[in-house]
């Protein structure tokens, strides 16, 4: 697939994963896409009850892409040709049982970067790209939620632009998209249910896998190199 261990690498391997396994990709991105921005744009006047599908739906289909996309990553990186239908029933499947840790470490860096987003932007940015890796780093190493999270923050130790420039950015680009292909919507359709609605998981559905690949490719590249 080429080398990744420059921050370019990691772009372009992440756009070669995109052009080995376009169905593979996209595919199950679309229904991501669709069901996290169902709760936000459809649901009106309830809002607890879109609180509960947004953490129940969303956040377990997304962090679901998420460690999936690291199987499609591992194949790219070993030279598999193609993934058939069979090969991504089985890669969904793999990755299920490590959804419940990547949400519960999740929620501690959405939490605590957040909070200190709240104080002030640049902590909370320091802090998300120390723990970026967290999602790669249950999936690869089948580490616990803690554990991931102070295993991601080793691997960023020395290489934190590296992985500012990647993964971070990659999670900043996926959410500015996302919002501004929902405003875009908005504005061709005047509406603020369905418009926005198709606008973003239109845009979701490329925008997440490119974080998915850069972040997993992010990982690779620091992992293999202290090995």
């Amino acid at each position: 697939m080429g080398e990744v261990d420059t921050i370019r690498g990691v772009w372009q391997g992440a756009l070669s994963v995109f052009a080995r396994y376009p169905l593979a990709t996209l595919v199950p991105a679309a229904v991501v896409g669709v069901i996290g921005q169902t709760p936000a744009y459809l649901i009106e006047g309830r809002p607890w009850l879109d609180l509960v599908l947004t953490i129940v739906g969303t956040y377990f289909a997304y962090y679901l892409y998420l460690v999936y996309a690291e199987g499609l990553v591992y194949y790219a990186e070993r030279g598999a040709l193609r993934v058939g239908l069979r090969g991504l029933d089985q890669a969904l499947r793999q990755a299920l049982p490590y959804v419940p840790r990547v949400l519960v470490a999740a929620l501690i860096v959405l939490s605590v970067t957040s909070l200190a987003a709240v104080l002030l932007v640049l902590p909370g940015v320091w802090l998300y790209t120390r723990w970026s890796l967290t999602t790669p780093v249950i999936r690869r190493e089948g580490l616990r939620a803690l554990e991931a999270l102070a295993r991601s923050n080793r691997l960023v130790r020395g290489n934190f632009w590296f992985v500012f420039m990647t993964a971070t950015v990659a999670f900043i680009f996926e959410e500015a998209v996302i919002e501004a292909g929902a405003y875009l919507a908005l504005l061709a359709t005047g509406s603020h249910t369905w418009g926005e609605w198709i606008g973003g998981s239109a845009v979701a559905t490329v925008a997440i896998p490119l974080g998915a690949f850069v972040t997993s490719l992010a990982y690779s590249s620091l992992a293999e190199g202290r090995e």
